[in-house]
């Protein structure tokens, strides 16, 4: 069954309103949904959030911080193209920004024509469905990451935008919430051992990330892989996401049954997955309880 086109979602990141306004007029007029943002802190959390599928930001912000987000998300395996803006910006500085990551660069104040030239050739470098090559009837993809709760939020934008790009923005968003919440299951509970009761008290006294280093520090437990594999045949109705880590594993049916009891409780043990199966019913673990997997239902 073939995936719904996506709109593209362009974020743009610039202190200066009238500039974010001309930008989205433009953008909008050409099939992009756009936010704008100031600053990026804002930036980021937008980005964790909603996964844009292109960023333009300008290259000035205080200190440093254009070109220092464009290194952000080329170090997170961002696969969104970035684009630098700038009024009169040093050719040295623009050379800089393209060596960091981006893919472009924009002249302020921003022309209708560049910028649907620039945004072209972004979308060239966008994420397209694999079903979508003649042909094709099944794609995999398996991604096998370090067990560090760091590394998460970059793992899921990519592989929102590799496996869910053409979804619509709410069901990606309910994907989104299900992996970050099965991604640290594996990572911490699975991988790291660290135990419910212990990741509260550790975050209740602020000795989380002591906590968290003094796993990573053992070879034994930091060694351990999470292996992420996601699938899709044609002929399905379905996208299926399998999360497997090398962890002891848990006794999820009475997790699960405990937590359903408590559900109106904020730190049950399991209130995660019984919420992440509330979105995905599909939701199933293996008898050893080291490998779950969620199948997002497709229009």
């Amino acid at each position: 069954m073939n995936m719904p086109l996506p709109v593209d979602h362009l974020l743009v990141i610039d202190p200066c309103s009238e500039t974010q306004s001309r930008i989205a007029h433009y953008a909008q007029g050409r099939g992009f949904s756009v936010s704008s943002v100031p600053d990026p802190g804002a930036a980021m959390a937008k980005i964790d959030e909603a996964a844009p599928d292109i960023v333009i930001t300008d290259l000035f912000l205080p200190d440093g911080a254009g070109l220092a987000l464009v290194r952000e998300l080329k170090a997170r395996h961002e696969p969104c193209p970035v684009i630098v803006m700038a009024r009169n910006a040093p050719e040295l500085r623009i050379v800089e920004a393209l060596r960091g990551g981006a893919i472009d660069y924009l002249h302020k104040p921003v022309a209708e024509e560049e910028l649907s030239l620039v945004l072209q050739r972004a979308r060239d470098f966008l994420p397209c469905n694999p079903l979508e090559v003649p042909g094709a009837r099944r794609f995999d993809y398996e991604l096998i990451v370090d067990s560090d709760p760091a590394y998460i939020p970059g793992v899921i934008s990519w592989l929102l935008k590799m496996t869910a790009s053409a979804l619509p923005p709410t069901q990606r968003l309910h994907i989104q919430g299900a992996l970050q919440e099965l991604l640290f299951n594996a990572v911490e509970h699975g991988n790291l051992e660290i135990q419910d009761q212990e990741k509260q008290e550790a975050l209740a006294s602020g000795c989380y990330d002591q906590l968290l280093a003094q796993r990573l520090a053992q070879p034994r437990l930091r060694e351990r892989p999470v292996t992420i594999r996601v699938s899709h045949e044609r002929s399905d109705n379905h996208l299926e996401y399998r999360i497997a880590d090398e962890g002891k594993g848990f006794s999820w049916r009475t997790v699960l049954a405990r937590a359903q009891e408590m559900r109106e409780f904020e730190g049950a043990s399991g209130r995660g997955i019984v919420l992440t199966r509330a979105f995905f019913p599909s939701l199933t673990y293996n008898e050893r309880g080291n490998e779950v997997t969620i199948a997002v239902p497709l229009a």
